[in-house]
């Protein structure tokens, strides 16, 4: 599944980064893999696993995906 280019505001540092993301899912994980940058930067290939705690996160993959995609944006964020 594919989620299509999307922003997200660093809460702190305000800076705007643009994603966009692919995602699987099989019977034990959701993987996903992202493709993030802030402005002209260079693009940072972000990847990740949630595990499938039962049956009803299959139906908020999307949101599960994003989450996570978000966090780890966060962590660049400060790092950057």
């Amino acid at each position: 599944m594919h989620i299509d280019d999307t922003t997200h505001e660093h809460g702190g540092t305000a800076k705007v980064y643009t994603y966009s993301a692919d995602y699987d899912i099989d019977g034990q994980n959701i993987s996903w893999t992202a493709e993030v940058h802030q402005g002209a930067d260079e693009i940072h290939e972000l990847s990740g696993t949630i595990p499938l705690t039962s049956p009803g996160v299959v139906a908020v993959a999307e949101s599960a995906v994003r989450d996570a995609v978000v966090a780890q944006i966060d962590a660049l964020g400060v790092t950057a």
